[in-house]
């Protein structure tokens, strides 16, 4: 599966980057297979999240330093900081999704490309040095 950012949203996503209260990053397993018709919200997801326990909290983490700025006139970046989860145990990580808490809606699913397992270890999400993702008109 290549990488989903729903064209509808890329000018909402711009304007609410910094205003919506809360994003959150979860991990799926390797279970999950994207549908563009059904997966909008986190609860569509949701049933291949990892569980709870182990490091792990289900509903995912906080994204935490949200910043975004237009590198010229049509590209716009939005950072945040790496997510990390300390004394984890899981196995078969393939997906992260990051979404936004009062809308419940998906804003980006990432395919890393390779199932992912750690034992009582950092587990971390490191976003690409210019961001989590270039939106382009």
């Amino acid at each position: 599966m290549a990488n989903v950012f729903p064209k509808q949203v890329k000018k909402e996503i711009i304007d609410g980057w910094e205003a919506e209260p809360i994003w959150k990053v979860a991990l799926l397993d390797n279970g999950f297979t994207y549908d563009h018709t059904t997966d909008i919200l986190y609860a569509n997801v949701a049933s291949d999240e990892l569980a709870s326990g182990n490091g792990y909290t289900t509903g995912g983490a906080t994204l935490a330093g949200r910043v975004g700025a237009y590198v010229d006139t049509y590209d716009y970046w939005l950072n945040a900081d790496d997510r990390a989860w300390t004394s984890a145990t899981f196995t078969n990580v393939r997906y992260v999704v990051v979404y936004e808490t009062s809308s419940d809606k998906i804003r980006f699913i990432y395919d890393l490309g390779a199932n992912y397992s750690c034992v009582n270890s950092t587990f971390t999400v490191v976003w690409a040095a210019t961001g989590l993702i270039k939106i382009t008109d």
